[in-house]
């Protein structure tokens, strides 16, 4: 069978404030004491449900990655270097923010800053991530803050910085919500997606995309949906039970990042630059068969303007990642398209993979075509980012799982499982496509490009 070249196409990492600051353009740094109460407040509250667990630790940390600081490779490349070894990483897509630290000043985490400070802690974070990739030996690879993107004339220089310093991903514009900024079908934009597309920076809508920074005193404490002990606070079974309770508007913020995929398209952007792509990242893979035929079905409908159906932009354009892969979805990966599928673990956030990487993947890819395995695991991403194929290779036949580590018979004990289930949801089905909830959203986007439903 062969060693397989494992890619995360999700994961995280953040400077501690004091690593960060040295980045921090100097006439900004008045602000820092106020990012370390910021940081302070942040560990302990938001960061929780990220946060491995501790009385559940003979369960899940066998090899005593968590209980050796492994999460700590969230900022220290030593440590991240270790980990990726022990799970069989040998590459990450690194995207921003961990429960190690909070961001400096840009991120939906963040309390509320100015855009002019949200620049400069954008651009120290791609300062200090650089020097952070430079130091892990060629295994991880950007994504970019887009900025506030006010000035497009210095955002255009930051996509050519990032380009040059290992990046080859950046966040579409709105990532942290602006009230002030267009919508992304305006032409104000072009300009991004022109840079996007010349420079070979994919785009990237991950969970949280579009949300807004709040001030500190409104954080709410992990504990709303955990303990924070046994489960890391993310206890998928009382969040299932609040989105009973709730409904829609859960799933309403739980689609919000699917938006921008169908804005693009509706307004012509994947047309006008064919060489751009997308990734769509932890916010899961299930809804996409359903979801793309019901795009297919109101964009014929209503005579949207663009060359393709949203099925042929998504199979031409689009990666999805679903960080965590739920058995369900490996299921159906025919249907999502199993070269559109992508494999992320989630390091070092508590609802992912790590540290029981090889275990989740025998349960959830048991049984799978080693050739569907190996496009899912690896290959995608290598050839939708534009990965150094060679080099990943060497560093597999080192550290990487052989096909028959995953596809043996490799029994997965049920308390495991049951845990696996707790801190993300595995074992749960498929979740339903509600089309009139997509269509709350779709509707008006579609309207502000003057197609209105009948």
């Amino acid at each position: 069978m062969g060693r397989i070249i494992v890619v995360s196409a999700d994961g995280h990492a953040s400077p501690t404030v004091l690593a960060v600051r040295r980045y921090i353009d100097p006439a900004y740094r008045i602000y820092l004491d106020d990012l370390i109460r910021e940081d302070v407040a942040y560990i302990g509250t938001r960061a929780m449900p990220a946060r491995p667990p501790r009385l559940t630790l003979p369960v899940f940390d066998d090899r005593a990655l968590v209980r050796s600081g492994g999460e700590l490779g969230a900022a220290d490349p030593d440590i991240r270097l270790e980990q990726m070894d022990a799970e069989g990483i040998a590459a990450e897509i690194v995207h921003v923010g961990t429960q190690v630290s909070q961001m400096p000043f840009f991120g939906v985490t963040n309390g509320v800053w100015p855009a002019d400070v949200r620049a400069v802690g954008s651009r120290a974070y791609h300062h200090w991530l650089a020097d952070f990739m430079a130091g892990c030996d060629g295994r991880l690879f950007g994504v970019a803050d887009p900025g506030p993107c006010t000035d497009m004339d210095d955002t255009l220089r930051e996509l050519e910085w990032v380009a040059e310093h290992g990046f080859v991903s950046v966040g579409v514009p709105g990532s942290t919500a602006d009230p002030s900024l267009p919508a992304l079908k305006d032409r104000f934009f072009e300009p991004f997606w022109s840079a996007c597309a010349d420079l070979g920076l994919v785009l990237s809508v991950h969970a949280g995309w579009g949300g807004s920074q709040t001030p500190v005193k409104e954080w709410r404490s992990a504990h709303d949906i955990g303990d924070g002990e046994t489960t890391g606070g993310h206890d998928f079974n009382k969040l299932s039970e609040m989105m009973q309770v709730m409904g829609s508007p859960i799933r309403l913020g739980l689609q919000q990042p699917r938006r921008p995929m169908w804005q693009l398209m509706a307004g012509g952007v994947f047309d006008r630059h064919p060489r751009l792509k997308m990734a769509l990242t932890e916010i899961r893979a299930d809804w996409v068969p359903a979801t793309l035929a019901h795009l297919d079905h109101r964009f014929d409908e209503l005579h949207v303007p663009c060359e393709r159906t949203p099925t042929k932009y998504f199979i031409e354009h689009c990666l999805v990642v679903p960080s965590s892969p739920h058995r369900a979805e490996v299921d159906m990966r025919d249907e999502i398209g199993v070269n559109r599928f992508g494999f992320g673990q989630d390091f070092p956030h508590w609802e992912g993979l790590w540290p029981n990487t090889l275990d989740w993947l025998r349960h959830a890819f048991g049984g799978v075509d080693e050739t569907d395995l190996r496009a899912i695991l690896g290959g995608n991403a290598i050839r939708f980012y534009g990965l150094p194929e060679a080099k990943l290779a060497g560093v597999a036949a080192r550290i990487g799982p052989d096909a028959a580590d995953i596809l043996g018979d490799h029994p997965v004990s049920e308390e495991l499982l049951q845990h696996f289930q707790r801190r993300a949801g595995y074992l749960r089905p498929a979740d339903p496509v509600f089309v009139n909830e997509i269509d709350d959203m779709l509707e008006p986007d579609l309207a502000g490009l003057g197609i209105a439903a009948p």
